[in-house]
């Protein structure tokens, strides 16, 4: 095995695109994009090479103040190296090929706390593993919207009317978000990031000038009142961060009608699945979404605070919706 570490995105190899490919956040080009507009992250990008042929890889920054029981009502900051993409997707930051149990030996050897997150699997040996939030997707088997709340049981079929009818005065438009991304809409991110419960960064107003995302917003009264980035990866849509002026959200069921416009948006657009993300998961599930559970991977290098780890990692993990809610007309129980 070879190991080879790169500071910068413009650094790495074309086979990176390679084994990457799929997800949309770990390419090259992306990875840049991400270095030039968040002047704090300072990622170091792993490349495990067999024979040559890479093989598997991973991106790591430092975190220095990270809450690790972020899921309970205690806070636990720590200094952390993530193993991750700093945009809290719903992506892992790592990509495993045969090379697995050394890569992971490798994480071991970091100093402190590191965090792998977002991984399919909890097949970790050494480390302390558990629940980290599931991502909410919603499989679109429609051909239009309309048929999409058609399908809908009654009780969630007259909650969607209700927000239609709430939200008659929003208008609903796509952006230039090179251009029209202003300091009021950034405004409104910071407000919503404000009300979330879980904080693992804060992404600058650059990051949504990107040339990737496309961004609707939703106005009334003559102005802007909230919006969704979204991020277009072959048959799928990300949604990926939400706007809200909660003066208006209220009175005119701005993030209710937002959601439903992804919807809408996905169907129209031909995309056979919405990946809603990982947040507000009750709201998302009584759209229709289903769960696809995550974990995440806890170490630390030294052996007694990695038993401890281990012990208590249960007690921190995240807690899905249990509630099985019937979205649908003839959906079994």
């Amino acid at each position: 095995m070879k190991l080879i570490i790169q500071r910068h995105a413009e650094n790495l190899p074309a086979e990176w695109d390679t084994l990457t490919d799929g997800d949309p956040y770990m390419r090259r080009n992306f990875l840049s994009f991400i270095e030039r507009t968040e002047m704090d992250y300072q990622p170091a990008y792993y490349l495990f090479y067999d024979a040559d042929i890479l093989d598997s890889c991973f991106v790591a920054f430092c975190n220095r103040k990270f809450d690790i029981a972020m899921f309970t009502k205690i806070t636990f900051f720590r200094k952390v190296t993530l193993i991750y993409l700093p945009m809290s997707v719903t992506r892992p930051g790592i990509v495993l090929g045969k090379l697995r149990r050394e890569v992971l030996e490798t994480i071991k050897k970091i100093k402190g706390y590191k965090l792998v997150l977002n991984m399919e699997d909890e097949d970790a040996p050494g480390f302390a593993t558990g629940l980290t939030c599931p991502k909410c997707i919603l499989d679109v088997r429609w051909k239009t919207y309309k048929e999409y709340a058609s399908s809908l049981r009654s009780d969630y079929r007259n909650r969607l009317k209700k927000v239609f009818s709430r939200s008659k005065g929003l208008r609903i438009r796509p952006i230039d978000n090179g251009k029209e991304f202003d300091d009021a809409l950034y405004r409104m991110y910071l407000n919503v990031l404000d009300h979330s419960k879980t904080k693992i960064e804060t992404l600058s107003r650059e990051y949504f000038k990107g040339p990737f995302f496309k961004i609707l917003v939703a106005e009334a009264e003559g102005q802007a009142v909230g919006f969704v980035q979204l991020l277009e990866n072959g048959k799928e849509l990300i949604f990926e961060f939400v706007g809200l002026d909660y003066r208006f959200n209220s009175e005119y069921q701005v993030y209710q009608r937002l959601l439903n416009e992804i919807i809408k948006y996905g169907i129209e657009n031909h995309f056979e699945r919405i990946d809603f993300g990982q947040t507000a998961d009750e709201i998302k599930l009584k759209l229709g979404c289903r769960y696809e559970y995550l974990y995440a991977w806890l170490h630390h290098s030294d052996k007694i605070v990695n038993f401890f780890c281990k012990k208590f990692a249960h007690k921190i993990v995240y807690r899905p919706v249990e509630a099985n809610y019937r979205v649908f007309k003839r959906e079994k129980k």
